[in-house]
């Protein structure tokens, strides 16, 4: 991937995923909806809570969140939205 690729992790697991494939700690970098972490080589890794039927049925992820992480991975990804 080039550099300033942002990567959406839908879940720990894809997130833990993305860690491993680039031998980062994954203390260093926490999984949480929402959470955005700039890697070492410059591409960034955006959060968010896997879209399964049992977080949607129990609302740990709605609709609104869903649409907000997905819009703000997708302003990085444009460049049109700050890097915080």
């Amino acid at each position: 991937m080039p550099r300033g690729t942002v990567v959406l992790a839908l879940g720990a697991i894809a997130h833990a995923a993305v860690l491993r494939a680039h031998d980062l700690r994954q203390s260093s970098f926490r999984f949480a909806h929402g959470a955005e972490h700039v890697l070492p080589d410059g591409r960034m890794l955006v959060d968010s809570y896997h879209c399964s039927r049992y977080n949607t049925n129990t609302r740990r992820l709605t609709e609104e969140m869903f649409a907000d992480v997905v819009g703000r991975a997708s302003a990085l990804a444009r460049g049109t939205g700050p890097v915080e």
